[in-house]
């Protein structure tokens, strides 16, 4: 932390000199983010910029949670300064739990938007509405079976611009009205599933995002509920179910692990990082040919995997020892 970051901002000297197992730096940094915390909007509470990418405010949030998170000071004398990590903790865990779903970020972006880009925005909407209006118009002049194809196709549109905008599950209600409307409608039935898909993969992310923190602290319990859950909500993407079986295995539950392994191997059979978890996991166990044939697998997909080519080269010499 540097000075200019503290600029203005007056320390009380009591709470500075509490008797805690805090450095004076981390003290300051608590103390100051404390006294801002009810101030800050989303992007100031995780430091990133207006209109930050998800990417970009998750990697801020985890290095936020290395500084603030309670239990990274387990068995430290905290004093007052527990609850003040604890209020912290909550912010920015809000600010990234809104900032790392892309519908709400972009919601937020637009009401916490500087003036020159609200009204570049607004000037959007109020088009958009005015073209919708007049849409509207030309189908109330039509007959019915008209209108329902104009309706039907403004659907359409507007799902496929939410699908644009990362609003999945408003898209998803738009494209399963276009299929009631007209349930020949291949591409809304199309749609719909897939707008279905990307929203469990938006809870998916939120879930990581939990397990990483919980993972960063040793929370491994914690951890593994919010993989668990990950993998759930996108069973096609195998490196959910990697995290889970990897912190299963640490756990000491081999049965868990490799259920979660032989699942990340399902879903991505060609995932070379995937059959080395279940080589891994197989190792571990004991059980030697079937971990050695796993990892055959994922070097005969991936030959620049490192660690599972070493893994390999443990077990073959355990099979001639």
């Amino acid at each position: 932390m540097t000075g200019e970051r503290y600029e203005d901002f007056v320390f009380i000297p009591a709470e500075l000199a509490e008797e805690v197992d805090l450095d004076l730096e981390r003290r300051k940094a608590i103390l100051y983010a404390h006294a801002q915390v009810d101030k800050w909007d989303h992007w100031q509470a995780l430091g990133v910029k207006w209109n930050a990418s998800v990417d970009e405010a998750r990697a801020a949030y985890l290095e936020k949670v290395k500084i603030f998170h309670p239990d990274r000071y387990g068995g430290k004398k905290l004093g007052s300064y527990r609850a003040r990590l604890e209020r912290i903790f909550r912010r920015i865990t809000e600010a990234k739990d809104l900032l790392t779903q892309e519908a709400r970020r972009a919601e937020y972006a637009a009401k916490t938007a500087p003036p020159e880009e609200f009204a570049r925005m607004e000037a959007r909407r109020i088009e958009d509405e005015t073209r919708a209006e007049e849409r509207k118009a030309r189908l109330n002049r039509q007959n019915p079976l008209l209108a329902r194809a104009g309706r039907v196709a403004e659907l359409v549109q507007r799902g496929k611009r939410l699908m644009e905008e990362g609003k999945f599950s408003q898209a998803a209600n738009d494209f399963l009205t276009v299929a009631s409307l007209d349930p020949r409608n291949a591409e809304a039935k199309a749609l719909a599933q897939e707008a279905r898909k990307r929203v469990g993969q938006e809870r998916a992310k939120a879930a990581l995002d939990r397990g990483l923190a919980a993972e960063t602290v040793n929370n491994l319990q914690a951890a593994q509920a919010a993989f668990v859950e990950a993998a759930s909500a996108d069973p096609d993407n195998p490196r959910y179910a990697i995290h889970a079986a990897r912190v299963a295995l640490g756990l000491g539950d081999h049965d868990a692990a490799r259920q979660h392994a032989e699942a990340a191997v399902r879903a991505g059979p060609r995932h070379a990082p995937a059959h080395e978890m279940l080589g891994e996991v197989l190792l571990a166990g004991g059980m030697q040919k079937e971990a050695r044939k796993a990892l055959e697998r994922a070097v005969e997909l991936d030959p620049n995997l490192e660690t599972a080519r070493a893994r390999l080269k443990k077990t073959r010499w355990s099979l001639f020892g």
